[in-house]
């Protein structure tokens, strides 16, 4: 039996709770690799709730590769990951990659909220219990054309002003610049293949199950403060990773 609860005074949706309930248990290693997870049924039956429910959290963790499903066995938490570190160059935000390229970089803002920090949020940037965020969820357009999925997080105690300017068109980077003195200097990125959930494959103009990448980013300014975490989404005909490397020894 997984050790999760369901807020039913929450305005957070169901599935959303249990998807994130989960990942607090893989992340505690209360869940370890290749541990099976409660059927759909049972934990639908545990909590209350809709099979339906269980379903699409399960569903949703599989496609960002924390659980796989095995036929006729079950649903478990996915193998660890072998991590490959590589210095590639210096830092840019996505403003100023896409200009790097010669494109024209847009933006359109789909969410500006300050939220109460999740475990894994708070973790990332080291803040307190109870702490708040500002959450920026954006579409990138590079020549007009959808190029990511942009969802970050930021203190909202440390940059308040992410949570009423209007960001949209805007560099964050650039901004955090400019009023903070707080550009990242240097940023740990997790690199992914995925495949598109519906959200992302609307946002994206792809269809549902399209191969995507996904880049997990933790940056910290010139202090070695944390700045930012971020999970960004390309578009994968849209986008390339190159690393140059050298045998050593």
């Amino acid at each position: 039996m997984l050790n999760i609860t369901i807020d039913r005074q929450s305005a957070v949706p169901y599935y959303h709770q249990v998807k994130e309930a989960v990942k607090v248990l893989i992340a505690r290693g209360q869940l370890k690799p290749g541990d099976m997870l409660s059927t759909e049924l049972s934990l639908s039956e545990q909590l209350g709730i809709s099979r339906l429910v269980v379903h699409r959290a399960y569903r949703e963790l599989v496609t960002e590769g924390l659980l796989i499903r095995k036929r006729a066995k079950g649903t478990f938490v996915s193998p660890p990951i072998k991590n490959s570190f590589t210095v590639v160059g210096p830092l840019f935000g996505m403003t100023e990659n896409l200009a790097k390229d010669g494109l024209k970089s847009s933006n359109k803002i789909m969410t500006q909220e300050v939220i109460a920090a999740g475990e894994e949020v708070r973790a990332e940037l080291r803040l307190p219990a109870g702490a708040s965020v500002v959450h920026l969820y954006n579409l990138r357009l590079a020549d007009q054309l959808p190029f990511a999925i942009e969802d970050m997080y930021f203190s909202a105690d440390r940059f308040p002003a992410l949570a009423a300017m209007d960001m949209n068109n805007r560099s964050v980077y650039a901004t955090l610049e400019k009023l903070y003195d707080a550009h990242p200097q240097e940023a740990l990125d997790l690199m992914t293949a995925g495949s598109a959930n519906r959200e992302e494959a609307r946002l994206l103009g792809i269809n549902k199950g399209a191969p995507v990448m996904r880049v997990k980013r933790m940056s910290t300014d010139r202090q070695g403060l944390p700045v930012e975490y971020s999970k960004v989404v390309f578009h994968a005909e849209r986008y390339q990773f190159v690393a140059r490397m050298q045998r050593t020894g």
